[in-house]
């Protein structure tokens, strides 16, 4: 049985396929078709994909959405980077092709499997991977079991509040995580710190922020700081409430790990309880780009 993994993203969807043992056969992406309507991009999605392969010869779907999610059916509750709302993933799929298996989850414990399932041994025994791109997304392993829930999708770490009253997150909740973290809003918090710079005035990206603190800029590292620091309060609840042993960042800006480290620390030593904070560990995910979708194949096969 071939499997194959579609990890839509808010900007790009990746996608895996696999065999019935778990071997990748191939991985292509494209950036997410933009509609107004989510029937819509669902049946683009799968056009696009449909010209890279033949959906015909494979059996089974994982689909990862950055959504709180019923993974039982496929029922999107809200899916705040997307624009969808009250929407069922399952019917759309299946108005463009039946697939003999479909299992539906959130994006980021889709990338948290594909994280645990190729993390060497000894594999951590409580793994909280959070997926830092246009959202925040969050999954958590325990025991070599998916952190889950039937009725909906659990483990909303990019809802954990970190600025009581702070800024308005997409959820339409004020001060999470995500608002301060999200590629999509940093601009909000971030642009003050380069208005007295040659880029007063502009929005710029996570990338270009980057570039320029590589580049020594002291607005730029000033942004990373930050930056880690609001992250580290959050991973410090994590830590604290779920004992993990190990946090694993990837997504897009998971790649400015090396600007953001050293405050994100700071805070995980000022806010982690002794004990755990003897045992926990951060780092990164090498295999960023496609582990979303490998995860989602995988879980298809199970």
């Amino acid at each position: 049985m071939k499997a194959i993994g579609i990890d839509i993203g808010g900007t790009n969807t990746a996608v895996s396929i696999c065999s019935s043992s778990g071997r990748t056969s191939m991985r292509f992406d494209f950036p997410t078709p933009v509609s107004s309507s989510p029937e819509k991009t669902v049946s683009n999605i799968l056009n696009k994909i449909s010209q890279r392969c033949d959906l015909d010869t494979i059996s089974a779907a994982g689909i990862g959405v950055p959504a709180m999610i019923k993974p039982k059916n496929g029922f999107v509750f809200y899916a705040p980077n997307l624009g969808w709302k009250n929407f069922s993933v399952r019917k759309a799929v299946m108005k463009n092709h039946r697939f003999k298996k479909m299992v539906f989850e959130n994006d980021a414990n889709c990338a948290a499997w594909g994280i645990y399932k190729t993390h060497k041994a000894p594999k951590p025994h409580f793994l909280a991977v959070l997926t830092l791109g246009t959202g925040i997304g969050a999954g958590f392993i325990q025991s070599g079991k998916l952190f889950a829930h039937k009725s909906v999708s659990v483990f909303e770490a990019g809802h954990i509040k970190i600025v009581p009253g702070g800024l308005k997150c997409g959820c339409g909740a004020r001060g999470c995580l995500e608002a301060y973290c999200g590629s999509a809003y940093m601009n909000k918090w971030a642009s003050g710190f380069w208005s007295k710079t040659r880029f007063a005035g502009k929005n710029l990206s996570a990338r270009e922020i980057y570039d320029e603190s590589r580049k020594s800029a002291a607005w730029a590292k000033k942004i990373w700081k930050r930056y880690g620091s609001y992250l580290g309060l959050a991973v410090s609840d994590i830590v604290n409430l779920f004992a993990a042993d190990k946090i694993i960042f990837t997504g897009g800006l998971a790649g400015a790990y090396s600007e953001f480290k050293e405050s994100l620390m700071l805070e995980l030593d000022r806010n982690v309880l002794p004990p755990y904070r003897e045992s926990v560990s951060t780092e990164v995910c090498r295999q960023n780009h496609y582990i979303g979708a490998d995860g989602a194949a995988d879980l298809a096969l199970l």
